[in-house]
């Protein structure tokens, strides 16, 4: 299935359980409730709930943007134009830090 059609069955199925009418706030909290249980999953090192979780995560985080106005795309497209050509330095452990932070503490 291609990721827009994916989009908007995601979309059709949270209409049809009128889940794109409540209120933010629920679904905000089934995103912390996901993000738990991504949490879990990934330090029980349990690949099939980390990916159960993962997709879980990404429905609710579709839906709440939609609850509070914000296209998803356009907000992941903006993120990633402001990363593109992010420069720094990524320390052993894996953690990136930007340039400016680097510069902030020289």
């Amino acid at each position: 299935m291609e990721y827009e059609e994916l989009i908007n069955r995601i979309h059709d199925w949270a209409h049809q359980r009128k889940i794109d009418q409540a209120d933010p706030r629920v679904e905000f909290m089934k995103m912390a409730e996901e993000l738990g249980e991504l949490s879990a999953a990934y330090n029980k090192q349990n690949h099939e709930r980390l990916v159960d979780s993962i997709g879980d995560l990404q429905i609710a985080l579709l839906i709440f943007s939609q609850l509070v106005g914000v296209d998803h795309k356009k907000a992941l497209t903006a993120a990633y134009r402001e990363i593109a050509d992010r420069q720094g330095e990524t320390t052993s452990a894996g953690v990136f830090i930007k340039q400016s932070d680097l510069e902030k503490k020289n």
